[in-house]
Protein backbone atom coordinates (compact mmCIF):
# COMPACT_ATOMS: atom_id res chain seq x y z
CA UNK A 1 0.00 0.00 0.00
CA UNK A 2 1.34 3.54 -0.67
CA UNK A 3 2.15 5.55 2.36
CA UNK A 4 0.58 8.87 1.99
CA UNK A 5 2.81 11.34 2.88
CA UNK A 6 1.26 14.25 2.94
CA UNK A 7 -1.61 13.45 5.96
CA UNK A 8 1.82 13.95 8.23
CA UNK A 9 3.00 16.83 6.49
CA UNK A 10 0.96 18.85 4.18
CA UNK A 11 3.83 21.01 3.29
CA UNK A 12 6.40 18.50 1.79
CA UNK A 13 7.48 19.45 -1.42
CA UNK A 14 9.39 15.75 -2.59
CA UNK A 15 10.07 12.70 -1.28
CA UNK A 16 12.44 9.42 -2.96
CA UNK A 17 9.88 6.80 -3.51
CA UNK A 18 10.64 3.75 -5.25
CA UNK A 19 7.99 2.28 -7.77
CA UNK A 20 6.03 -1.08 -6.73
CA UNK A 21 3.85 -1.98 -10.16
CA UNK A 22 3.40 -0.04 -13.52
CA UNK A 23 -0.10 0.18 -15.08
CA UNK A 24 -1.47 0.96 -18.50
CA UNK A 25 -2.32 4.08 -16.68
CA UNK A 26 0.51 4.92 -15.07
CA UNK A 27 2.50 3.69 -12.13
CA UNK A 28 2.16 2.71 -8.52
CA UNK A 29 4.85 3.87 -5.85
CA UNK A 30 5.24 2.94 -2.28
CA UNK A 31 4.98 6.98 -1.37
CA UNK A 32 3.64 9.63 -2.05
CA UNK A 33 3.68 13.84 -1.50
CA UNK A 34 0.65 14.08 -4.07
CA UNK A 35 -2.84 15.12 -2.75
CA UNK A 36 -5.66 13.97 -4.20
CA UNK A 37 -8.40 16.93 -5.32
CA UNK A 38 -10.97 17.27 -6.94
CA UNK A 39 -11.35 17.53 -11.33
CA UNK A 40 -13.52 18.65 -13.51
CA UNK A 41 -15.11 21.93 -14.87
CA UNK A 42 -17.09 23.91 -11.95
CA UNK A 43 -20.84 24.09 -12.45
Amino acid sequence: MTELLYQTDSYLRECEASVVETTENGVILDRTVFYPGGGGQPA
